[in-house]
Order: structure tokens, then C-alpha cells, then sequence
């Protein structure tokens, strides 16, 4: 069995309190609350100094990790819970500290245990900051 198997056997996917990008009891995660829209998950994100790189700047690893995130949950709002295994993330324009971010995903297919979906992230203003396409891997169905 695989590892990442084990722990979906173990852990309710819906309940990790601890996680950096959603978990309500990490200090100093991001927090981020996801809902449904249509074939869509959606959430945003203010990014404060503490997330930026250069200066005013957000770090590239955090909208990674938003996107990463967002990838995942698409999945999940199917009852398929799975693990990233790759992601190409493109980087539009930098994301400023400060400025909110509003995040999006789909899954755009699924077959046998693999997922395919696709996010991006634009600025309150409606600038493409980032985009992504991921492939994930089920670890877990409802």
C-alpha cells in the first residue's frame, strides 16, 4: 500500500486543521476557505508582508502553493481526494503585497486514478497573475 494511501485511510481529508494553505489551526498558514461555483472552486487571498519576496512583491512560492491548493480542492469538491504528482505553473505579473488575489480551479478530466485540472489567479483588478494545469493522483474516493 502506498504511503499516501495510508494516510487517506487514517486522516478524514475534509478535517487537516494543521495544513500551511487551508487549516484553521496553523498559525501561520494561509487559511484559505474554498466554495463551489458551478464547475468551479473559488476562494481568495490577501496577501500580507510577511508572504513577499522582493520588496512589496509576493513570493512566487506562495502563489504556487495557492495554486496547488486550488488544484486540489477542485478535485475534492468531486469527492476525489488526490495528491499533487506535477504542476507547470505560469507566471503573468507579479502579485503585490496588499493587493487581494481571487483564486479559481476546474478539473478539466479524470481517468482511471489520474485528475487533470487547471486554476489560475488574478489580482482585485482582474490581472492574470498566474496560471496552472496540474496531474494529480486519487488517493481517496467518496
Amino acid at each position: 500500500m502506498s504511503i499516501w494511501r495510508e494516510i487517506a485511510q487514517q486522516q478524514d481529508p475534509n478535517d487537516v486543521p494543521m495544513c500551511f494553505a487551508c487549516g484553521r489551526d496553523n498559525t501561520v498558514g494561509l487559511k484559505l476557505e474554498f466554495h463551489r461555483d458551478g464547475e468551479s472552486v473559488k476562494s481568495e487571498f490577501t496577501p500580507g508582508e510577511q508572504y513577499q519576496g522582493w520588496p512589496g512583491v509576493v513570493h512566487g512560492g506562495i502563489i504556487c502553493t495557492l495554486l496547488d491548493e486550488a488544484l486540489g480542492y477542485a478535485a475534492g469538491f468531486q469527492g476525489l481526494y488526490a495528491v499533487t504528482a506535477r504542476m507547470d505553473v505560469q507566471y503573468r505579473k507579479p502579485a503585490m503585497v496588499g493587493k487581494r488575489l481571487l483564486l479559481s480551479a476546474r478539473v478539466s478530466s479524470v481517468s482511471g486514478r489520474d485528475v487533470r485540472s487547471e486554476g489560475r489567479i488574478t489580482d482585485e483588478d482582474g490581472a492574470l497573475v498566474a496560471e496552472a494545469q496540474a496531474e494529480l493522483r486519487i488517493i481517496k474516493t467518496d
